[in-house]
């Protein structure tokens, strides 16, 4: 063994023997060469690997300090069934490359200030402008945004005045339900129409658009949230095509193009007249390291939304830092990221195909009661009206399965189909199949 590495593992089991205090100086470079018999240069390189692996720090001027104690994740019951969120297991995830896209930015942009320009970093948005090509998103990178994650671009369009000069925003019935809490919250005029697992009513959508003065209609065309389906591509030209002819904005959330089997599957926005059509794009689910998201806007909204975009920073103070930006970028450009989905979508696949079979194999079930899913991490099960849906999720909870209630999807209380979501992102195979035996096994108890 090297003697630098010698000398950081004993430096190291001090330490971890708490001999060397956290937030404490270490002893000096001269003190270390004493001590091991070495020279100072085998002293400096002992300390470098301890700095390497985060075990000390270093002071320009004042030496190396025990870093201090990180906070430790709480641990995860390993006996509960999670279908509550779909927010994916980080330590479940491959990390390594992404580390060392990160490690690279800190390194190039440690001396520049955290946040960049409204528009993002410019070398990050010509790379997406050719990433996004692969599903079938042509735009020229300078009507590219950077933001942090889908959410901040929503809040900033419902309260943008639009070129159609209309007030009410449409939204689907389920959806996204941190959506829905901003538009109540901030008492934005609001429509919705209904969609169920066969997709939505498209005579009814054309009414909408053509009578109730709307200023963009909100969608999720694949892997909804909370239906888990995906439109059909005659339904996905007709809302491009009613979108041209009643001058209605289509504000696309396209949060997991990544994980789509379906190589053919193409967006609204590869259908529509790109003057109507938003396209919002999410890495947070398949990167949940860094919340990065994207919008693309049509050339003649981009002065308005950048000047709206600034107003909501320096009131929030909210921006995508400039080294995950680096990070994503560096991460792109050296097909890591690639590499990083194909790993993710056969982890998944598995996962999918499994809910997919359980699903099949419930041909009996209570009067009232369906499953919606096509893809994705989700899926809903309506509920017959005169179960008592919280008594169901509590004794689920003691069973340790945990689901969504559903009614987090719907904008109006008088509206809501009772039901609950389910999503397979922090679940296994066994889980699956157990939790869904065990949820339908409640159901029909309860009815």
């Amino acid at each position: 063994m090297y003697k630098y590495l010698e000398i950081s593992q004993s430096i190291e089991q001090k330490i971890k023997l708490n001999k060397f205090e956290p937030g404490k100086r270490l002893p000096s470079i001269r003190s270390i060469s004493k001590m091991f018999g070495c020279s100072m240069s085998t002293a400096i390189k002992a300390y470098e690997d301890l700095v390497d692996r985060h075990i000390v720090y270093a002071v320009p001027q004042s030496g190396y300090f025990v870093v201090e104690a990180t906070m430790v994740a709480p641990e995860r019951d390993l006996a509960q069934i999670d279908f509550s969120t779909g927010v994916p297991l980080i330590d479940e995830m491959p990390s390594d490359d992404f580390k060392h896209c990160l490690n690279s930015a800190v390194d190039i942009y440690s001396r520049v200030a955290l946040h960049t320009d409204i528009e993002g970093i410019a070398s990050l948005r010509r790379l997406l402008e050719k990433y996004l090509r692969e599903y079938q998103i042509f735009s020229s990178y300078q009507n590219i945004f950077i933001n942090l994650g889908i959410q901040q671009v929503l809040t900033i369009l419902s309260q943008m005045p639009f070129p159609n000069n209309k007030e009410c925003i449409l939204i689907e019935e389920p959806t996204y339900a941190l959506y829905i809490m901003f538009l109540k919250q901030a008492g934005i005029k609001t429509l919705t129409i209904k969609r169920d697992e066969n997709g939505l009513d498209l005579k009814a959508l054309e009414h909408l658009f053509k009578t109730g003065n709307i200023k963009f209609f909100y969608t999720v065309p694949r892997h909804h949230n909370p239906l888990g389906t995906c439109y059909s591509k005659k339904t996905r030209e007709k809302i491009a095509m009613l979108a041209e002819k009643y001058d209605v904005y289509i504000v696309e959330d396209d949060y997991l193009a990544e994980m789509d089997f379906n190589v053919k599957y193409d967006p609204i926005y590869a259908y529509g007249d790109h003057y109507h059509h938003i396209y919002l794009k999410s890495f947070s689910k398949i990167i949940p390291w860094i919340r990065i998201g994207l919008c693309v806007m049509p050339s003649h909204l981009i002065d308005l939304f950048r000047t709206y975009k600034r107003n909501h920073y320096y009131y929030s103070y909210v921006a995508s830092s400039i080294v995950a930006q680096a990070t994503l970028e560096i991460y792109i450009r050296n097909g890591m990221i690639n590499s990083h989905i194909n790993l993710l979508k056969k982890q998944y696949s598995s996962k999918i195909k499994c809910l997919k079979s359980e699903i099949a194999k419930l041909s009996d079930l209570p009067d009232g009661c369906k499953w919606s899913y096509g893809s994705g991490y989700y899926a809903y099960i309506w509920l017959p009206e005169h179960l008592d849906e919280s008594r169901l999720i509590d004794n689920l909870e003691k069973q340790n399965i945990v689901v969504s209630s559903g009614i987090h999807f719907y904008f109006s209380p008088t509206s809501y189909e009772k039901g609950i979501r389910i999503c397979i992102t922090r679940t296994n195979n066994e889980q699956i199949a157990r939790g869904i035996a065990l949820i339908m096994s409640e159901i029909e108890q309860s009815v």
